[in-house]
This record gives C-alpha cells, sequence and structure tokens, in this order.
C-alpha cells in the first residue's frame, strides 16, 4: 500500500504541475527550446587467460566493436519543464533515456519516464565522464547491468518509472551555493530498458548523499528494495521436475559510499551488498552477495586543449559470501587522453584474478570516444 500511496501521490503533483503551464504562450522556434548531439565509443578488446596448469593460452576476446553509438536530444518546453530523449544505434536501435523533468523547487522536483535509478555512485555516471572503460564487477552484479538475478535484460542500469529529487539546506563556498543534502527515491517497473512490469509489485530505489561541508566531498548511502520474476524449472528425475514459474522473487541492494573531486583529483569509492532469491533443486534460497571498489585519477593539462589522467581501480566481487571460490578480484591501471575538447582516448590494462583459474586473465582495452 506503501509504494501505492507514494505512486499516487507523485503522478497528482506531476498532473498539476503540467497543468501550470501557460498554454496562451506564443510558439518559439524548434532552436529556442531544443539542442541535439551525440556521441560515440569505438573500442577494442583482447582477453587471454592461461587455463589451469599453465599449458595452454584461451584467448577470450580479439574484437573491435561500435560500443554505443548515440543521439540525444534535450529541450526545455518552458521555464521548469525539461525533457530528454536519448537512443543507441549500435546494435539493435533502442531508447535509452526518455524522460520529463518538472522542475519546481530546489528542494521538490519531479523526474517520470526512463532513466538511470538513484543508486550508487558510479551507475548514474555517464560512460564519458567514467574514469575506466568497465564498470566494476559489483556495480554491473547488483546495479542491472548484468544482474546475478539472471534477469535477461538490457537495462544500463535504467528503468521506468517515476522519481522525486531535490536539495535540503546548502552553504557557501567562494560566491557558490552548495547544498548539503541531495534526496532521490523513485518508483519503478523492475524490469529493465523499454520494458512493461513482469509482476504486479513495485521496485522502490532511493539514495542520500551528504557533503559534511567541504566542497567536493560527498558521503552517500542508496537502498533498492524490489522484486523479479522468478521462472526455472529443475528436474529432480526422470519423473519429477520442480517448477517456479512466474513466481516473485526478492532482489534487495545497500550501498555506502564516498568520493571527493576538486577538479583534478579524482577518489571514490563503494561498498554494495544485495540478497537476491534464487531456485535450485532443494528450492528457493536467499543469494548473499556484497563488494567494493576503490578508483581514483589526477588529471594534468598539457599544451593549450589537451587533458591526461592516470587512473586506477581496485575491484572485489563476492558472488556468494558462503563459497570464496566465488570471489573475483580485478586490479586495473590506465590512461585518460582528451587530445581535444570532444575527443577521449581511454587505454586499460586489466589483470583478473578469477574463481577457478590458477593464473591471473589479462585485459588489454582501447576505446576512441567522439562527442559531436
Amino acid at each position: 500500500m506503501k509504494k501505492k500511496s507514494l505512486l499516487l501521490i507523485v503522478m497528482m503533483f506531476v498532473l498539476t504541475s503540467l497543468s501550470t503551464i501557460n498554454a496562451q504562450e506564443k510558439k518559439k522556434l524548434i532552436g529556442d527550446y531544443l539542442s541535439i548531439s551525440g556521441w560515440m565509443n569505438i573500442q577494442y578488446d583482447y582477453e587471454s587467460q592461461l587455463q589451469n596448469g599453465g599449458e595452454s593460452l584461451d584467448v577470450i576476446a580479439n574484437t573491435f566493436n561500435v560500443r554505443r553509438a548515440r543521439l540525444d536530444f534535450k529541450g526545455n518546453l518552458c521555464e521548469n519543464v525539461e525533457f530528454r530523449v536519448q537512443g543507441d544505434l549500435a546494435g539493435t536501435p533502442k531508447l535509452v533515456d526518455g524522460f520529463v523533468k518538472v522542475k519546481l523547487q530546489k528542494y521538490f522536483n519531479i523526474q517520470v519516464g526512463q532513466f538511470k535509478i538513484p543508486f550508487t555512485f558510479e551507475n548514474p555516471q555517464s560512460p564519458l565522464t567514467l574514469e575506466g572503460i568497465e564498470y566494476a564487477q559489483v556495480i554491473s552484479k547488483l546495479s542491472g547491468y548484468s544482474d546475478i538475478s539472471g534477469v535477461k535484460t538490457y537495462s544500463g542500469g535504467r528503468d521506468v518509472g517515476v522519481m522525486i529529487y531535490g536539495d535540503l539546506f546548502s552553504f557557501e563556498h567562494n560566491g557558490k551555493e552548495i547544498p548539503i543534502l541531495t534526496y532521490k527515491l523513485g518508483v519503478f517497473n523492475g524490469n529493465g530498458m523499454n520494458n512493461k512490469d513482469a509482476n504486479l509489485a513495485k521496485d522502490i530505489a532511493g539514495s542520500i548523499e551528504v557533503c559534511p561541508g567541504i566542497k567536493g566531498l560527498m558521503l552517500a548511502t542508496s537502498y533498492y528494495n524490489g522484486n523479479y520474476k522468478l521462472d526455472n524449472t529443475f528436474e529432480i528425475n526422470d519423473t519429477t521436475k520442480l517448477h517456479f514459474y512466474e513466481q516473485n522473487a526478492l532482489r534487495n541492494r545497500l550501498t555506502f559510499g564516498g568520493k571527493y573531486e576538486n577538479g583534478r583529483l579524482t577518489v571514490r569509492s563503494e561498498y554494495i551488498m544485495g540478497d537476491t532469491e534464487m531456485a535450485n533443486k532443494e528450492g528457493i534460497y536467499t543469494l548473499k552477495s556484497d563488494g567494493f571498489y576503490v578508483t581514483g585519477g589526477y588529471w594534468f593539462n598539457i599544451m593549450k586543449s589537451q587533458r591526461i589522467r592516470p587512473v586506477a581501480r581496485y575491484d572485489f566481487f563476492r558472488q556468494d559470501v558462503n563459497n570464496p571460490e566465488k570471489n573475483s578480484t580485478y586490479y586495473m591501471v590506465g590512461i585518460d587522453w582528451w587530445p581535444y575538447k570532444n575527443l577521449r582516448l581511454l587505454l586499460n590494462y586489466t589483470m583478473k584474478d578469477k574463481p577457478g583459474f590458477d593464473y591471473m586473465g589479462n585485459l588489454w582495452q582501447a576505446q576512441l570516444s567522439v562527442k559531436f
């Protein structure tokens, strides 16, 4: 009932706010309220892994790939109503973002449509600003990219729903107002991008970010409470099968993190834990997972318009906290180079300590990003 009440209240605010737009306002040219931009990620991956015993080399990847090719439309219908439509033409064309923001006050605003859920620091971050080419393992596995629940939905950390957000309290620094507390609270389908809900339940995601009086320093916690459709069949013997058809299974997540950014230095770390109901031959059980990462980088200016940043990340994930053989640790180092304002080159090397292998895996990646 609480989820339904929250959804009804937010929808009433949306309708009320939209009704305040002046219908008699003179028509504007498209260029007055619409901007069009885009960007591409062109990538190369080479990944290798020595088999146990070190007798043979297994090449897992050796490929070029146009990973993303985005077109982005943004605009303002009026002073307090914004919209965004972003599509991806790489692979199968799809809608990535499609939402409307109703800006009422700095402490209360509404967003409706498809967008990134308010969960963790790293999930809402664009690939164009991320320090490395890949998101951390725990972000991918517990934040909707490649969820351990096995839901076959490409979501990119996004979902369809409605969210309220705003800034509370503030302090001044060098004449600028810096919010002390930022909150976000949303209700979502829980079934990823471009999908209707697969069950009658709704998922809730929310975050609180606090700036403790130091510009650039942010502490945060976020929570996700949701359900997904469990659809599995297990053969017990020749005559008996165990069915889990369209049963709701819990998918809950909790995070704690902190980051510091001062224009040159970036340091960020998050710990995420999750409970995911799964099924096997014995029935439904709760898989407990967790992980954390620490990432950092420092910008150096070279010549007039060029910037370069060495980056590094320690990335640890436990898919099953009760089974150490499921642990995996990645060590990444790289270079983030912007030779021009709209051109970026990322070079990453990741050493992977993966379960079930006696030797480290090696992943070499290069990614060229172009903005227009």
